[in-house]
């Protein structure tokens, strides 16, 4: 699974995601498929995720318009309307929309008399007392335990989640709650777990607990137990690096690092961190060889390559850092849809190049997100950098007093200033 998301709060899969439609557990697809799409996919798994989202999507609601055809036919119309404002809230496509909204005008009958009402009772199993719940993709669980388990170890090697499903009652239960992101109540949990179950996947699932609760103190030793107890849990590893670099045991955080590259582990996750970790110690050339190395061996994850490309920047490798920025995505909310992404955009105004492109996408992003005077600061920057000095004056004046901008940014509109004044 996920290197940092398993350490700071899981993820899900797209394979999760296929055997929910596959096996029409709709509430659960969709959950999945929300998740996923917010995640950073490639443009195939993207659209394939958005196809199983309108399937889990449409399957909801037209489970809710069976539902609510069969409390029409009972006379159960409030509760009928229930179930179709629900699918009107879950469907995708344009004919089964039209099918609700049809149900939806559907004229209520009202029952001669009360004799005839129970008699419609008693033979309309679907409106008896009992009724079906609402099919609502709020709802907090997830199915029975033991498919919600299934669902999580979908993204796990065979091997691992085989292990996983060996393991006792109270064991699983902590592990459904820390999955679900409820770590208070699972840390009781884990601490009722018997020593005879405490094995390197109890000290790792518990120290990866403690590292996302900020307990530093007490998740490094747990998770060196965890890989006392077997050496070879790779995850175990992933999990302590972090914990490792947030203490600021840099040195102990290098060596697993490297244990970790020589027993075969993920080399995008250890590159990535190495350069975390050179970062934080100020050694830059150090840093930009394992960015390198991280993007080569696939580490594209988008606040990386961010930080990659600040390292480059750093020591003046401006090629390559203009070839990573240009790997970020050009679309979305902030990207600002001016043909350019803002990280690259304000990497080519640091550059003076392209400007008419780039105050096309400060301008965009300025529309997009008018809160924030980041965007404003940006643009002013690249009317002076036009030589549009009146234009780029006013507008220099109006932002650096703006409560909103953050302090750095304030030096910086500060120091232009005081440049154009002088």
């Amino acid at each position: 699974m996920g290197l940092l998301g398993k350490l700071f709060g899981g993820g899900s899969s797209l394979e999760g995601l296929r055997k929910a439609v596959v096996q029409k557990r709709f509430v659960d697809a969709r959950f999945l498929a929300e998740k996923l799409a917010g995640q950073s996919l490639s443009e195939a798994d993207a659209v394939e995720v958005e196809q199983l989202r309108i399937i889990s999507g449409d399957g909801l609601a037209g489970l809710n318009l069976d539902e609510a055809l069969g409390l029409q036919r009972c006379g159960h119309f409030e509760q009928a309307a229930e179930h179709l404002n629900l699918a009107q809230e879950q469907v995708c496509s344009t004919e089964l929309r039209d099918k609700i909204e049809q149900a939806l005008a559907a004229e209520p009958l009202v029952p001669e008399i009360a004799s005839a009402e129970d008699d419609r009772l008693e033979a309309c199993n679907s409106c008896s007392p009992q009724t079906k719940p609402l099919l609502n993709d709020e709802d907090a669980i997830l199915g029975d335990a033991e498919s919600q388990l299934e669902l999580i170890l979908t993204s796990y090697p065979a091997d691992l989640a085989e292990r996983y499903l060996q393991k006792n009652e109270t064991f699983k239960a902590a592990f459904l709650l820390s999955q679900a992101g409820q770590d208070e109540q699972a840390l009781p949990l884990w601490q009722q777990v018997e020593a005879a179950e405490q094995d390197d996947l109890y000290w790792f699932e518990l120290g990866s607990l403690l590292g996302r609760t900020g307990n530093l103190a007490e998740a490094g030793p747990a998770l060196e137990m965890a890989l006392e107890k077997n050496p070879e849990l790779l995850l175990a590893i992933e999990a302590l690096v972090p914990v490792l670099i947030a203490d600021g045991d840099y040195h102990l955080a290098e060596e697993r690092l490297q244990q970790f590259l020589d027993q075969g582990g993920d080399a995008a996750f250890c590159y990535g961190q190495l350069t975390s970790l050179s970062v934080q110690q100020q050694e830059f050339s150090f840093a930009a060889e394992y960015a390198r190395q991280a993007i080569a061996a696939g580490n594209l994850d988008p606040k990386f390559m961010l930080l990659a490309a600040s390292v480059l920047e750093h020591t003046e490798a401006l090629e390559e850092t203009e070839n990573i920025l240009r790997k970020l995505p050009a679309s979305g909310r902030g990207c600002g849809g001016g043909g350019s992404n803002l990280p690259l955009a304000e990497f080519l105004l640091r550059q003076k190049r392209e400007l008419g492109t780039i105050l096309d996408t400060f301008n965009a992003a300025c529309r997009e997100d008018p809160e924030n005077p980041r965007w404003q600061l940006r643009v002013a920057q690249t009317y002076l950098a036009k030589k549009w000095s009146k234009e780029g004056l006013k507008l220099l004046r109006m932002v650096v007093n703006d409560p909103r901008l953050d302090s750095e940014l304030v030096q910086e509109a500060k120091q232009l200033l005081a440049e154009q004044q002088g």
